[in-house]
């Protein structure tokens, strides 16, 4: 009575008594994807004949395609054959056997080559908003996985710092596949930096190159105080003009409480500056109109992200 068999990969099945009648009760935890397919078969074509049988899928969001053709099989083939008892219960009405998926929100390359850097901007723009907000879209990560299995449609590539605060899957509420993600300690440029940009447009198709800085960065305080330890001095040194050129724009009683985010917007526009220096390939595209380059500051304390103007087309100093 009360006996618990814990199938710890995708479910809990529970020996349980009901009045005098034992009962089997499978529970499906939040999530079943179809990596849990071959388990919840096992399990279900092993119950012994003349069971009774409860399904409970009353805290689960979703359910793969393949898992709700399993059950399916279960229900009108295998538990008539043994004399089993099914209930089923708790199974969303869109996860009943007549549904059926035929488009999944990720970006396909039709879309992406559609797109233009000011439409991504938009985009990136409504998903912090969503972020800020806690109105997250509804991802449907297993779905996501599926459907970019085969490849990637990327819009845009985010150069952002080390700081753990800072994913920008998250704070852009972005869906998989919609980012490449670089990261280094203050959104520095290097020339493997700038290949992997060039790479992620000319091959991945990427209409847009975000330069992300954001508020009490420790790569820029360090910068600020002049640490030089080790290979820090390589991400310091970089950051050091930046600082020396806010410094002399900024008044004797501004220094104080303004030099980190002054800092940080400088060297956020000195990574764009040595992108568009270093790159031909990336200035021309540019140019031409197929690509776009922005700077962005995010705020740690409220999630807000602050964008500058979009650089497209003509070429800005």
């Amino acid at each position: 009575m009360g006996l618990h068999l814990v199938y710890s990969i995708c479910f809990e099945a529970i020996k349980e008594t009901i009045y005098t009648n034992e009962t089997i009760r499978i529970e499906l935890p939040n999530q079943v994807s179809f990596l849990n397919k071959a388990t919840i078969k096992n399990t279900l074509w092993n119950i012994p004949e003349n069971s009774k049988v409860i399904i409970d899928a009353s805290k689960t969001d979703y359910i793969d395609n393949d898992v709700l053709e399993v059950i399916k099989d279960f229900k009108e083939v295998v538990a008539p054959e043994k004399n089993i008892q099914l209930n089923k219960i708790g199974i969303r009405k869109e996860y009943e056997w007549t549904d059926h998926i035929e488009f999944v929100n990720v970006l396909d390359k039709k879309t992406q080559q559609e797109l233009k850097p000011e439409n991504i901007l938009t985009l990136l723009k409504k998903g912090n908003e969503r972020f800020v907000n806690g109105k997250w879209a509804k991802k449907e990560l297993q779905h996501q996985v599926n459907a970019t299995s085969s490849g990637q449609f990327p819009m845009a590539v985010v150069l952002s710092c080390i700081d753990s605060r800072i994913t920008s899957e998250m704070i852009f509420d972005a869906n998989l596949g919609d980012l490449i993600s670089i990261r280094i300690a203050g959104n520095i440029v290097s020339d493997e930096i700038v290949g992997s940009m060039e790479l992620s447009h000319k091959e991945i198709g990427t209409k847009l190159i975000v330069i992300l800085g954001h508020s009490n960065c420790g790569a820029i305080n360090a910068a600020i105080s002049g640490l030089k330890e080790g290979f820090i001095s390589n991400i310091t040194e970089k950051i050091r003009p930046s600082f020396e050129k806010a410094s002399a724009l900024l008044k004797s009683d501004e220094i104080g409480s303004n030099i980190s985010e002054k800092t940080c917007h400088l060297n956020m526009q000195n990574s764009i500056h040595e992108i568009l220096e270093k790159s031909t390939y990336l200035s021309t595209q540019i140019t031409d109109g197929k690509l776009g380059i922005v700077s962005a500051y995010y705020d740690t304390a409220t999630g807000i992200i602050r964008f500058d103007d979009l650089i497209t087309s003509t070429l800005k100093e």
